[in-house]
């Protein structure tokens, strides 16, 4: 009885091992806006699930967490997407979200040798929630 369960065990492991170096192949690298804006999102979202779930505050930080992680991932991605492109078409980029509340911005300011000094504007609601700006340089 012991042996079955370790073979079923360690069968599960070996599918979700593989599962895993499956879809890890099929994702773009990340930026650091993108882990950034993840860290963020989940610390945010775990806060709120503690303070909307009252009847288990581990579930409502879980699942806030992973919530929050991926739309602060979602947001960092495409700042540095629009970020990159704004570099290599030397030409303003916008990204506005399908229901039109988040948008970003994204303008080349000067050139440094082959690399471009971008701007990047992020809004939520029509106003101006974050602005930087990034040294882009070709690959």
């Amino acid at each position: 009885m012991k042996k079955l369960f370790w073979n079923k065990w360690i069968g599960f492991l070996i599918i979700v091992f593989f599962s895993f170096s499956i879809f890890t192949g099929c994702v773009p690298e990340t930026g650091e806006k993108t882990k950034e804006g993840a860290a963020i999102g989940a610390v945010a979202g775990a806060a709120v699930g503690v303070l909307i779930d009252k009847n288990n505050r581990w579930r409502g930080a879980v699942i806030g967490a992973g919530i929050g992680a991926l739309i602060g991932g979602t947001a960092g991605y495409i700042m540095d997407k629009a970020a990159k492109e704004a570099a290599t078409t030397k030409k303003p980029v916008t990204y506005v979200s399908e229901d039109g509340i988040q948008k970003v911005y994204a303008k080349p300011v000067k050139s440094e040798g082959s690399c471009e000094w971008i701007t990047v504007q992020y809004y939520e609601y029509g106003k101006l929630v974050k602005e930087e700006k990034k040294l882009i340089c070709p690959n």
